[in-house]
């Protein structure tokens, strides 16, 4: 694998592509950064026994600087509830650590069924729209936010997405969370969610070599190039978000997540 221009080129745009729909669509760069880096992987040869493994550390291991930058704009618009999310994170980090080391004893393609699951779950929501009603949030006891935060850790972990799919439901349907409060909220506990399950893959030893420049299953290298245009592109994302209907946009990427599920599945 060598870092000529056209290489760069195509993970920078992927990096834009992924920040820009995670900030519009309110959902993470995953979605689109882990199906992308697995057919990458693939063709360059990465060994089979790591390469979905590969896949979703990559993502994760930038989710991690996006999902921070996002923090700093929700934080700005004061739209995160921070008194619940101590009760988020301890959850959220062991799941995320537990459930990478054990995706490295996994088959890649389980985990591919795992990734193309939650992604039909992604693509399900955005076509559906589904609104819930508001409820007390004071009423939150210790181990539904320890549950929930879980919940999330598990997923980012198997599937590589940083665990906002689980998230912002769990906000709303278990912890009552208003609207205004779900995107911020999550995006404060699902940062530790994707860092947890990125140093779990970090510090995990591929059964075989998978080249230069990665660290455990990560590809730093190419993880520092997305990462250049996929914390802007979020930024740009939300931007737009808030002067653009989104319904259509939505529509459009939800029928796109159904193919790269039928992708997922049936291709390998």
């Amino acid at each position: 694998m060598e870092f000529g221009l056209p290489l760069i080129a195509l993970l920078l745009g992927l990096g834009l592509l992924a920040g820009f729909v995670a900030g519009f669509v309110g959902i993470g760069g995953g979605a689109v950064m882990v199906p992308v880096l697995l057919e990458l992987f693939r063709r360059w040869g990465l060994p089979e026994s790591g390469v979905v493994q590969a896949a979703m550390a990559t993502s994760l291991v930038v989710a991690v600087g996006n999902i921070a930058s996002s923090i700093v704009r929700q934080a700005k618009q004061r739209r995160i509830l921070w008194r619940l999310v101590p009760y988020l994170i301890p959850g959220s980090l062991g799941g995320g650590w537990l459930a990478a080391r054990l995706a490295t004893s996994l088959p890649g393609r389980l985990l591919e069924h795992v990734l193309a699951a939650v992604l039909l779950v992604v693509a399900v929501r955005m076509l559906t729209d589904i609104h819930h009603r508001d409820r007390d949030t004071h009423r939150i006891r210790w181990w539904q936010g320890l549950l929930v935060g879980v919940m999330v850790g598990l997923v980012a972990g198997l599937s590589g997405l940083a665990g906002g799919v689980v998230m912002v439901p769990a906000l709303a349907l278990i912890l009552g969370l208003r609207a205004e409060w779900l995107a911020g909220t999550s995006s404060a506990v699902i940062l530790w969610s994707a860092l947890a399950a990125a140093m779990g893959y970090l510090t995990a030893t591929p059964p075989q070599p998978l080249g230069p420049g990665f660290v455990g299953y990560a590809g730093l290298p190419i993880a520092g190039l997305l990462a250049v245009t996929a914390i802007p592109g979020a930024q740009l994302g939300a931007y737009v978000n808030r002067h653009a209907n989104s319904r259509l946009f939505q529509r459009i990427f939800a029928v796109f997540l159904v193919l790269v599920v039928i992708r997922l599945v049936v291709g390998g």
